[in-house]
């Protein structure tokens, strides 16, 4: 299965696309370091030919209030657009759990800005599957 990776240079990234490897997926890794720009859409079309799974593993440059905000709808929108165009057939993203339940945070309304995209962008989603094999990993 091919898997696209977006923020597959990080920390949670890399290990993600090492374990998938392992596990005979082809695990494209998307970030600026390989020329994946998700606020621009700057190689989105190419990382997304042909896979089947989006693993969306981002996380914002700025935990700055705005730019939080901006990364992380303005990031979404464009994945759920090139995805879709792409035919990727499932969108995972990690998330925080009950990131509705602490409304002060700049940093968990922007989580929480992601997941209701994702939920309504059309392209079945899960939230958590990223987590588990994280913890997994972590064994």
């Amino acid at each position: 299965m091919k898997l696209t990776i977006i923020g597959g240079t990080g920390l949670i990234g890399s290990k993600l696309v090492r374990k998938l490897r392992g596990q005979d997926h082809e695990a494209v890794v998307a970030s600026p370091d390989t020329g994946v720009n998700t606020l621009t859409g700057k190689g989105l079309t190419e990382a997304l030919q042909g896979a089947s799974v989006i693993v969306d593993v981002s996380n914002s440059p700025s935990f700055e209030e705005t730019a939080v905000m901006d990364f992380f709808t303005t990031s979404t929108r464009n994945l759920l657009k090139y995805a879709a165009a792409a035919g990727v057939r499932h969108y995972v993203a990690l998330s925080v759990v009950g990131t509705e339940r602490i409304p002060d945070s700049p940093y968990l309304r922007a989580k929480s800005a992601q997941e209701t995209l994702i939920k309504s962008g059309g392209i079945p989603y899960s939230r958590d599957a990223v987590l588990r094999v994280h913890r997994a990993h972590r064994r």
